[in-house]
């Protein structure tokens, strides 16, 4: 009666692992998935993009755009000196030109960064003939980004550098992006990421608000022509991964070693166990502060959650293989139990963790 009680036991632990694995990788694919869907629609140019005002098609449709002028902008991104997920923001150090014919606008004084702001702007050079007017700018600016940290440290972000016209509207300026000059200086480094790609576009931004302007009609959106670079970046291996979670790894690793303790030796084989669950508590707090608080749950949430579980049940397990020498009065029993634990439990935890972090990972 005593056997097919153990086995039952080990076959619900194995089941799950198997259970938890499916659940939390598909839960990282679907974060995945979302993600690349939403860097997609912030470089297309029709697309709407999640959570921000969908673009008014009357103010479109009704552009004139024989009186429309056109101004060729280009980035060229010089350096990225940091880059922090807790505080939410990233500051980058960029040229930026206007290249144009009409005298009726001023894009370089009039331009600002969407979701940031300029720390400095030095106007670098300025061209002026009768047919062509051009500026260009050397532009530092702080930017505000709420990082998707479900993935982390498995994950890709794009930085998005937003550039529009703080006075003229699309139906009168429109940007017009320099593919073949825009790029990111090679020396250009990020830590813990590396950049692997970039585009430039230009899409219209609407505003849905008339900003209280009584001669405007109500619902009103004001729609302005928006430039924007993104900055494609990625976890270049697994080094970041494996230096946050040694510690956590090492705690379950101590915990398992436990099955190979003998039972008689109850003092031993609990104090390592339960040292582990504290040194798998403390590695978590340490973790944590990588990122910022936020009430998502990914991909360091199930790894430190699955340890901490595996070394609560591997604890239970031994528990039992003490109640089986009461109940037997005899060792073999209690050996065959311990070593199909430890191959339970290693072969699980292992399972788990190379599946979810893949399924994290680009």
């Amino acid at each position: 009666m005593l056997k097919p009680l153990l086995i039952a036991w080990l076959f619900t632990v194995s089941t799950g692992y198997i259970s938890a694995m499916y659940f939390m990788a598909d839960m990282l694919q679907t974060s995945k998935s979302n993600a690349q869907q939403e860097h997609r629609a912030r470089l297309d140019p029709t697309a709407d993009e999640t959570g921000r005002t969908g673009v008014d098609a009357r103010a479109l449709d009704g552009i004139d755009h024989s009186e429309q002028i056109s101004v060729e902008t280009g980035i060229y991104v010089d350096r990225i000196p940091r880059l922090s997920m807790p505080d939410t923001n990233w500051t980058v150090d960029f040229y930026l030109w206007f290249r144009w014919s009409d005298r009726e606008i001023s894009p370089g004084q009039n331009f600002h960064v969407i979701d940031g702001e300029i720390l400095k702007k030095e106007l670098k050079t300025r061209y002026d003939d009768s047919v062509t007017r051009y500026e260009l700018y050397r532009v530092t600016a702080r930017i505000s980004k709420f990082f998707n940290v479900a993935r982390f440290p498995r994950d890709d972000h794009l930085l998005a550098l937003r550039i529009e016209d703080a006075q003229n509207q699309i139906g009168k300026m429109i940007f017009v992006p320099d593919v073949s000059g825009s790029a990111v200086s090679s020396r250009v480094k990020i830590p813990g990421y590396e950049i692997y790609d970039s585009t430039i576009v230009q899409k219209p931004h609407s505003y849905k608000t008339r900003r209280g302007d009584p001669r405007l009609a109500e619902g009103y959106q004001a729609t302005y022509s928006q430039l924007v670079y993104g900055i494609a970046i990625k976890e270049p291996g697994w080094a970041l991964y494996i230096k946050m979670f040694l510690g956590t790894f090492a705690s379950v690793a101590i915990c398992l070693l436990s099955f190979l303790i003998g039972p008689a030796h109850t003092g031993p084989r609990f104090s390592v166990s339960i040292g582990a669950f504290f040194a798998a508590i403390a590695s978590t707090y340490v973790v944590s502060r990588l990122i910022p608080k936020t009430g998502t749950v990914g991909l360091t949430d199930f790894v430190t959650g699955a340890s901490l579980v595996t070394i609560f049940l591997a604890v239970l397990t031994s528990t039992m293989t003490l109640k089986i020498g009461e109940v037997t009065g005899g060792a073999p029993l209690q050996r065959r139990f311990d070593i199909a634990a430890l191959l339970v439990f290693l072969i699980g935890y292992i399972s788990l963790n190379i599946v979810i972090a893949q399924a994290a990972s680009i």
